[in-house]
């Protein structure tokens, strides 16, 4: 459908044709769509001295074709419900057409009519087909990024300076364009009397790597880490010095439709105090099935966790993930059940997020006692942590955390009896660059 507006500024009497050349044929100025669904001019008739009756019988010919030529680009697009208007006002300023939510209206149309008839001009209206008149819309960025919930239409969002909403947001690049993908290294402290129980300091570092498997959608990770906690523990107790984890991290999810994917982590370690091999290889896996509930809002997962301890070998995981605004999530899964509340954030840069969780600690090494003897140590505890998070783009940012570690307890396998120790208070920091 064609809808054009004519105007004559001078009036009839001013139409003189006189000689001249196509170069001396003012510019015409138009207006036009992309969605194919209308498409406004706007002539000057006065300035056109020789071409007018050519440009009626042009125009004739496309309203009369336009009437029964389908137009199916405008079937296609999806702006279809979507027109644009074109005109001057009174100060003969030109009114720029823009996209508008349809149910909002827009008196510019109506002031471009007033305009032609204030100014004593008459507009001629013509339309192949009088059902459809010319409607009033405009439609700003961050209109389209609610409409589409942002759906393929971040790099709109991004160009267009969309505003961040709760429905549309810029999200924060977790992963890199490369094989590479970061390192990380974190120190903690676990307080005690260390006459009495045992003090641990954690150092732990890594990085981590990426191969797409096919696609990007389909990625597995490695990262090798080692893990050193150093002990000053009473000597009746006796435990070594220092206690090593060292492995790779091996993690895989893989999408099995829109809303059904499985995830895999499997981490082959040696954990010891590096005297000794006996019983020092040790295999923690996780396989986990997540269903989409209620896409980007609720998610439930079920699974098996293999810790590769003495006293709890299996696990179960299961539990939901609840994300009920961009702001919060309620990561409520054993083993390591999560709330995260986002404090601030800066577009697709950073993010800054509280959170408070609890984490099922504790681990089996394998030692040497103190009359030679090859033994495996377990320690085992519960933690409440809370902490903040500043997330940077890309893998990088830090966080700091303090909490409550109760339920403390150590035993040997050789030795059978499970002796417990105090609570105590820990902290602990980490960056990731």
């Amino acid at each position: 459908m064609y809808t054009l507006i004519l105007t004559d500024t001078a009036g009839p009497e001013s139409w003189n044709p006189q000689p001249g050349s196509l170069s001396e044929m003012p510019t015409i100025s138009k207006t036009k769509m992309n969605n194919g669904d209308h498409f406004l001019c706007e002539w000057n008739l006065a300035e056109i001295p020789m071409y007018r009756d050519w440009l009626f019988t042009y125009v004739m010919a496309v309203v009369m074709l336009s009437s029964v030529v389908p137009d199916a680009s405008a079937q296609d697009s999806f702006l279809q419900p979507f027109k644009t208007v074109s005109g001057r006002d009174s100060a003969r300023q030109r009114i720029t057409p823009e996209f508008l939510n349809p149910n909002q209206s827009d008196s510019r149309i109506d002031n471009l009519f007033v305009a032609h008839e204030e100014s004593n001009q008459k507009p001629y209206e013509l339309q192949s087909d009088e059902s459809s008149p010319v409607q009033s819309v405009s439609y700003p960025a961050d209109v389209i990024c609610a409409e589409e919930l942002c759906t393929g239409a971040l790099e709109f969002c991004t160009d267009k300076g969309c505003a961040p909403t709760s429905d549309c947001e810029i999200p924060l690049t977790r992963f890199r364009k490369s094989c590479y993908q970061g390192s990380y290294a974190s120190y903690g402290t676990l307080g005690d009397d260390p006459d009495l129980g045992i003090m641990v300091r954690t150092l732990d570092s890594g990085a981590t790597f990426a191969i797409p498997l096919g696609s990007t959608e389909n990625v597995i990770t490695f990262t090798p880490y080692i893990r050193a906690d150093l002990l000053d523990a009473a000597a009746v107790l006796d435990v070594p010095e220092s206690l090593f984890d060292t492995g790779v991290k091996m993690f895989w999810r893989h999408p099995i439709n829109e809303r059904l994917s499985s995830m895999m982590l499997i981490t082959p370690s040696v954990r010891s105090d590096f005297t000794t091999s006996d019983g020092a290889f040790r295999l923690f896996g996780l396989a986990l099935l997540t269903w989409q509930w209620v896409p980007q809002k609720l998610s439930i997962s079920g699974g098996v966790v293999h810790t590769g301890r003495d006293d709890f070998p299996i696990l179960p995981a299961m539990g939901l993930l609840w994300t009920p605004s961009p702001e919060w999530k309620v990561d409520a899964q054993f083993p390591s059940p999560r709330i995260s509340h986002r404090l601030a954030k800066n577009g697709g840069q950073s993010e800054t997020w509280a959170y408070l969780s609890g984490v099922f600690g504790g681990n089996t090494w394998a030692v040497t006692r103190t009359g030679g003897e090859t033994d495996e140590l377990t320690i085992s505890d519960l933690r409440l942590v809370t902490g903040i998070e500043f997330a940077q783009s890309e893998n990088r940012g830090f966080y700091v955390e303090a909490g409550y570690v109760f339920n403390r307890s150590m035993e040997y396998t050789t030795i059978p009896i499970e002796r417990d120790l105090d609570a105590a208070m820990m902290m602990r920091a980490g960056v990731s660059f």
